[in-house]
């Protein structure tokens, strides 16, 4: 029983490549043949999306630095705790051990 799906199995593989060979290739014009058709060639511009640079407007000196000076000055436009003078409220504290790494001691 096993012999027989051994030979029957060794056959299908060696005859695949057969059916393989036996489909015919679609037929493709030879690449240096002046009458073969060929798609139409289309332009596009490199610069079809392009979008020209423009100014934007510009605020008087006096409003910036005063808009600095209301969000608490150059580091306070980035918002984190600590910057422009802000302070936290509960003091740092050493971490817990969990204890799920064994033999790591904080």
């Amino acid at each position: 029983m096993q012999f027989k799906f051994v030979v029957l199995l060794y056959s299908a593989v060696a005859l695949t490549p057969l059916a393989a060979s036996a489909q015919q290739p679609m037929a493709k014009p030879h690449p240096a043949d002046p009458n073969a058709a060929a798609p139409a060639a289309q332009y596009e511009s490199a610069f079809a999306g392009y979008m020209p640079y423009r100014d934007e407007k510009l605020a008087s000196w006096r409003d910036v630095n005063d808009e600095a000076a209301r969000v608490g000055g150059h580091l306070g436009i980035f918002g984190g705790a600590g910057h422009g003078g802000q302070t936290s409220a509960k003091p740092a504290t050493k971490p817990q051990a969990s204890g799920s790494m064994p033999g790591i001691v904080p």
